[in-house]
């Protein structure tokens, strides 16, 4: 028996909480259980647990206090039951563009995390490279239905994907992909565009590739790598230039015609970063697709342009009283909220409105992205109140799920070091709510 416990053991989701008075407590489930299989089907993490606790009729094997037991239950019955989260799969890859590798020192724990993880990729909309997924993964993900997927591809040319990938081995990524889509799951890729590696004729490869998959490959988006102050040891990389902004998006509506007049769809999607450096207008909404590949920054200011213009109208022709409106922004999305925000902003009437461009003093001036500046970059672009009803408007991009900047600074903390009244929205027009 002790020997088919320790087999057991090996793959099991921990009951962390029963809620009291709830159906699961009185189906005799308690904290710390262990369960095993659900009709026969080892319950490997919450994912499993819950796709095979959906059936009516449930079988339950649990271990509690070593000893295997079975409950019979209904689906209603597990209502209650709370089991630990996923323990996320560290990337193996050496990715000689990696973001994470460039953190500076002494931010929280959580942000050194490389995520390679499946699981995340089907919940959370995260890339991940398949570069060291087994057949046996591979297979859980189609008999889980973990679709949509998310998955960076950045060449299929074997020799730059392997240099991208700090990688000496093929890792098989299109076989791999050729399965998944042929088991039903559909695919986004992504492309991290690094100058003089996988740019030019090994992009085109990469795009006509992930077009050939085209529909089980629905989308594909490029984004342009992005180095900070703090690649010490690290290999030289290229920015992205003005020159190969506009040869990327050059290519790119090329592929845009060839994929509208085969499919109907664009397929590839360079990110805003693009546009901007090469000082060309976004695409129209209608472009984008439903910003299939939003979460990339792909599509993410055309759609602010367009929910700002919808809500012109509710600017007041009069602020309720006189106010001074500080609003902060990074580099790169500066042009933009001068272009559209400011422009309205300064119709209204006792509004004094100031627009400020922070650097970023924590990853260094290279990174210009709103969402990369610190509690500290938007203190020190902002400046001090002049008067208690000051109120400074920050990114909405730039706060955690636990409402902390990348230093680990709250609206609060902001509050108390430069006097304003602080406020991060999604639309600015909101600003006027608040007032």
């Amino acid at each position: 028996m002790e020997d088919a416990v320790q087999e057991v053991f090996r793959i099991m989701v921990r009951i962390i909480n029963i809620e009291k008075r709830s159906p699961a407590e009185s189906a005799g489930f308690l904290k710390n259980d262990k369960i095993v299989f659900i009709n026969g089907n080892p319950i490997e993490d919450a994912l499993d647990f819950n796709f095979y606790s959906a059936e009516e009729e449930l079988e339950i094997i649990i271990v509690r206090n070593e000893t295997e037991t079975k409950i019979c239950a209904n689906r209603e019955d597990l209502q209650g039951i709370d089991v630990e989260e996923l323990k996320i799969k560290h990337c193996g890859n050496k990715c000689v563009f990696c973001f994470i590798d460039q953190n500076p020192k002494g931010l929280r724990k959580t942000i050194y995390v490389k995520d390679e993880d499946y699981r995340f990729s089907f919940l959370y909309g995260n890339y991940f490279t398949l570069t060291n997924i087994s057949q046996k993964e591979l297979e859980r993900i189609v008999r889980l239905r973990l679709s949509p997927l998310y998955i960076s591809v950045h060449a299929v040319n074997n020799e730059a994907r392997r240099k991208l990938l700090g990688t000496n081995k093929d890792d098989r990524l299109l076989e791999k992909m050729r399965y998944l889509i042929s088991e039903g799951i559909e695919i986004h890729t992504q492309v991290v565009l690094c100058p003089g590696i996988n740019d030019g004729k090994v992009l085109e490869e990469t795009v006509s590739t992930m077009g050939s998959l085209y529909p089980g490959v629905r989308s594909q988006a490029v984004v342009p790598v992005g180095l900070t102050d703090h690649r010490e040891k690290l290999p030289q990389l290229s920015s992205v230039t003005k020159i190969n902004a506009e040869e990327t998006l050059g290519i790119i509506s090329k592929f845009n015609k060839k994929y509208r007049e085969e499919t109907g769809t664009n397929f590839v999607f360079a990110a805003d970063e693009f546009y901007l450096k090469a000082g060309v207008d976004f695409p129209e909404e209608e472009y984008y697709e439903g910003y299939l590949q939003y979460e990339d920054g792909v599509g993410m200011a055309r759609n602010f342009i367009e929910r700002f213009r919808e809500s012109v109208g509710d600017i007041p022709a009069k602020a309720a009283k006189k106010i001074r409106l500080v609003i902060v922004t990074g580099e790169l999305f500066y042009p933009v909220m001068e272009e559209y925000v400011i422009k309205e902003f300064s119709k209204v009437k006792d509004l004094k409105t100031e627009l400020v461009k922070a650097q970023n003093a924590l990853f260094g001036s290279t990174v210009t992205v709103s969402g990369l500046l610190s509690g500290k970059d938007i203190a020190a672009a902002s400046g001090t109140a002049l008067s208690k009803t000051d109120i400074l408007l920050i990114p909405s991009t730039c706060l955690n799920f636990d409402g902390k900047f990348l230093d680990d600074l709250t609206v609060k903390d902001l509050e108390k070091m430069t006097g304003f009244r602080v406020f991060q929205l999604d639309n600015p027009v909101e600003i006027f709510e608040e007032m």
